[in-house]
């Protein structure tokens, strides 16, 4: 699974045109297909299809088919998205991530609907005349420019301009929800899901929980801290994919949740005394005796 938009930033492909933090504008154009990919949106997101469509699937296991000249709304989150490429052609998007700053700094400006629903169904929102002008216009004005200081009201002025449009209070509703994430079954959640690279922050986002609240539910049904928890998850894991898989230790230290190599082998080495490669060829060596 890969966390974005951070690795968007160094990927080959993609272009960035504004970045500021979480939040950015970059444009997507790749000839092979991306399929069934894992992802986790640190921030929330719209995807403008530009050419070709994209498959969303959520963690709750709906999908979402979004076609040329439409967007969705992604918000932060797990997901399995796919390019689909049409014969010949290549698949182009821009993507809008953008943080809780700016959201919260958008819905001020809104009247607060105290009886807000929560709801599952992604949003698709029509590429309209309005939306048009402002993204060309976007491109033409900061590709390549490298002016970042102006992430924040660029983005903040297409979420308004999505607000007048004809899924505006849809859009608006949608977001404000996000206020009030439904609480998710800690044990259930988390045993799922323990091997994905992310953070307290984000379990905790991903829950429906604050990181206070977390912590104290979290410890209340494990006895432990989320982050000893995770570790020693992580850890048998990993001895069960060391003793039972030739795979690398770069590639099992991603399956178990870590982004980086060389921290999986100080954890690893500090839990078990060797190594995850010494305890890889010593466990072969007694399987050969």
């Amino acid at each position: 699974m890969k966390v974005v938009p951070q690795v968007f930033y160094k990927h080959p492909n993609i272009e960035k045109v504004l970045v500021d933090g979480l939040s950015c504008i970059i444009i997507k154009c790749v000839q092979e297909a991306d399929v069934q990919n894992e992802r986790y949106l640190s921030a929330h997101a719209l995807t403008l299809i530009i050419n070709g469509s994209l498959k969303v699937e959520t963690h709750d296991g709906e999908v979402t088919v979004v076609h040329k000249n439409h967007m969705i709304l992604l918000p932060k989150g797990l997901y399995i998205i796919s390019d689909i490429i049409p014969e010949n052609e290549s698949f182009e998007a821009i993507v809008f991530f953008f943080d809780e700053e700016i959201t919260d700094e958008f819905l001020t400006t809104f009247e607060i609907t105290t009886s807000v629903q929560q709801t599952n169904t992604s949003l698709v929102i029509n590429y309209n005349q309005n939306l048009r002008l402002f993204v060309d216009a976007l491109i033409a004005l900061y590709r390549g420019k490298h002016q970042y200081q102006f992430t924040k009201p660029k983005l903040l002025e297409l979420l308004y301009l999505i607000s007048i449009s004809a899924e505006g209070n849809k859009f608006v509703h949608r977001l404000q929800t996000l206020k009030n994430r439904d609480r998710k079954n800690l044990t259930v959640f988390m045993t799922k899901n323990y091997d994905k690279p992310l953070g307290i922050e984000d379990y905790a986002y991903l829950t429906g929980r604050s990181i206070s609240t977390f912590g104290r539910d979290f410890k209340s049904k494990f006895g432990i801290s989320p982050k000893k928890w995770l570790i020693e998850k992580r850890f048998e894991k990993a001895i069960r994919l060391l003793k039972e898989t030739n795979d690398s230790i770069t590639h099992i230290s991603t399956l178990v949740g870590y982004e980086n190599t060389s921290h999986f082998i100080k954890t690893f080495h500090k839990k078990a005394g060797i190594s995850p490669k010494q305890f890889q060829i010593k466990h072969r060596k007694n399987i050969h005796i």
